[in-house]
């Protein structure tokens, strides 16, 4: 009885140790999947922002109109409230362990949430689209026309022009206009409406917002810049530019021309019309005896330039006239040295100019 009853107690205690065992290795496993379930979690949301940034900056590049369809994960968890697009940021918030962790990247370009942008988990494909001045992500429900607004006005003058808005959602948008413009007292700037309500795109609603601007007589001639800040209801939002450049009253042009005299060397005594033409030095001699008279010409480095000493004739007279093409040779003073056997030696210098 008493083997049984201690076979019965070791039984036991091995089984405890197993059971022991299975459970560390559980919890190790357990530990396991939720540390890969995060890095799934995060990896997703870092594609999302990254392949939604590449096409932001893509589309961008390209100019106005230009699109790309992007598939995104918002991974499970995801906190809706940090699901986002803003200015320059591109944001998934991912709650894990009871606390949000927020992955993000920055768009070298201004980037605009659209209405329908998706903000709660699951797999999208989401439109990206190159606007005036910035990339929109996702379908924009309000439609504004122009997107830009560019005038040119006289002193003392005024113009006014249209800006379109229509709603192209589902549900009704309240539009706010906000202006930017620093410049009134110079060229005054004003909107007939800051606010109002466009229906749904069932209603065919459209809504214009009338904007003026004013000079006076002493209005500077220059160019002046401004903006509409437009935001809604939802999360979409836009921005409409606004120049306005004041210019003076044209005055008839006709055709003039103008003579100007240039010269080849530095004491403004050789008139050229052309700097790229070399002039001819003409060298001349008198008072040698007839005959066979030697020409040297030396550079600034005392080096005979090319086709140097020559031989040259005085005539009856003992006066001789040699020409000396200068193209090609460094600026600086040339010596010429004139000889004969029956005569001593001269020299004289020369400057060649640029």
């Amino acid at each position: 009885m008493r083997r049984k009853g201690q076979g019965a107690t070791e039984l036991l205690v091995l089984l405890a140790m197993i059971a022991i065992v299975g459970l560390v290795i559980y919890a190790s496993s357990q530990t396991t999947l939720a540390e890969s379930r995060k890095a799934l979690l995060l990896s997703q949301a870092r594609a999302t922002v990254n392949d939604l940034a590449a096409a932001s900056s893509e589309v961008y590049s390209e100019g106005v109109g230009a699109k790309r369809r992007v598939y995104i994960i918002i991974p499970e968890g995801s906190d809706s409230a940090r699901v986002y697009v803003n200015n320059t940021i591109i944001n998934v918030g991912i709650r894990i362990d009871s606390t949000v962790t927020d992955i993000n990247t920055k768009t070298t370009m201004r980037v605009v949430q659209g209405a329908d942008f998706p903000t709660t988990s699951g797999s999208y494909w989401v439109p990206v689209t190159a606007k005036e001045g910035y990339v929109l992500i996702g379908s924009s429900f309000l439609d504004i026309s122009p997107t830009s607004v560019s005038v040119e006005m006289l002193p003392s003058n005024s113009t006014s022009t249209g800006i379109r808005f229509t709603n192209l959602g589902p549900a009704s948008l309240n539009v706010s206009l906000s202006v930017q413009w620093t410049h009134n007292g110079t060229v005054d700037m004003s909107l007939n409406t800051t606010n109002f309500i466009l229906a749904s795109s069932g209603d065919a609603v459209t809504n214009y917002a009338l904007v003026s601007f004013q000079t006076n007589a002493n209005t500077p001639l220059q160019l002046y810049s401004g903006k509409i800040a437009v935001s809604t209801n939802t999360t979409e939002s836009a921005e409409i530019p606004l120049s306005v450049d004041v210019v003076g009253t044209q005055v008839p042009t006709g055709v003039s021309y103008v003579v100007i005299e240039t010269f080849k060397n530095s004491s403004y005594a050789t008139q050229t019309t052309n700097f790229t033409l070399p002039v001819n030095a003409i060298i001349t001699g008198s008072d040698w005896t007839p005959g066979a008279v030697s020409i040297d010409i030396k550079d600034p480095s005392s080096t005979s330039v090319s086709g140097y000493p020559t031989q040259v004739t005085a005539n009856s007279s003992g006066g001789f006239s040699h020409l000396w093409n200068p193209a090609g040779a460094t600026p600086g003073q040339y010596t010429v040295v004139a000889n004969q056997s029956t005569t001593n030696s001269t020299t004289f210098n020369i400057t060649v100019c640029s």
